[in-house]
């Protein structure tokens, strides 16, 4: 056995990557589901600035959290799961946070009065997704119940399709009558990040299945 190979296997796996992938996607969570609430109840443009607030707090919390799993990558030997993929879910889960927050900076920058029906419903789907992350990553752990994970990753990406399909008519919407050039521009940039969103969770579910056929 190589010095290398003894080392590998005196040194404890670090665990902790499956806590901080947990609190990343708990903390995805709690951001969408407090982005859809806010959204579809606040359609006054003075209303959006606590959540604005609120929203960019959670994004530090992600920022803290993505950060801390480099620091401990760079640190560890041995980890429990490739290093590729470790980052990729990382980044994937904050990216998720970030385009919300972005949503929420330009209702307050565009002073955005009315919410489009097809952006909640894009905000829903963001919802639904994070939702079946939550059990997605936790599976990770083990991986032992593939056809429970394969199922959750099937359940992201019909809803990345349902994202994309709501995505479309909603740009044929704007597009239809564009009487203000300026709203066009407002809704199809909030529009085109709230579907990001969902590409990025999809993103975070093939990850997840790579991860297990390697290592199930």
């Amino acid at each position: 056995m190589s010095l290398n190979s003894l080392i590998a296997w005196l040194k404890p796996r670090e665990m902790v990557f499956f806590d901080l992938l947990e609190r990343s996607v708990a903390n995805l969570l709690e951001t969408s589901r407090l982005f859809e609430r806010e959204f579809v109840s606040r359609d006054q443009t003075g209303q959006w600035h606590d959540m604005r607030r609120r929203m960019k707090d959670l994004e530090h919390v992600g920022d803290e959290i993505t950060h801390e799993i480099v620091d401990r990558l760079n640190r560890t030997f041995v980890t429990p799961l490739e290093r590729e993929d470790i980052l990729a879910l990382a980044h994937a889960l904050d990216d998720v946070v970030d385009c919300l927050d972005g949503v929420s900076e330009r209702l307050v920058l565009y002073k955005v009065t009315a919410v489009m029906p097809l952006a909640a419903q894009l905000a829903h789907l963001v919802v639904l997704g994070s939702e079946e992350l939550v059990p997605l990553i936790a599976s990770l752990r083990n991986m032992s119940n593939t056809r429970a994970i394969n199922s959750q990753i099937q359940a992201c990406m019909e809803l990345e399709n349902q994202a994309d399909a709501v995505f479309h008519h909603a740009l044929a919407e704007i597009f239809e009558d564009p009487k203000d050039p300026v709203e066009l521009i407002k809704w199809k940039e909030i529009l085109a990040l709230l579907e990001d969103a969902t590409d990025r969770i999809e993103l975070v579910s093939k990850v997840v299945s790579s991860t297990v056929m390697r290592n199930a």
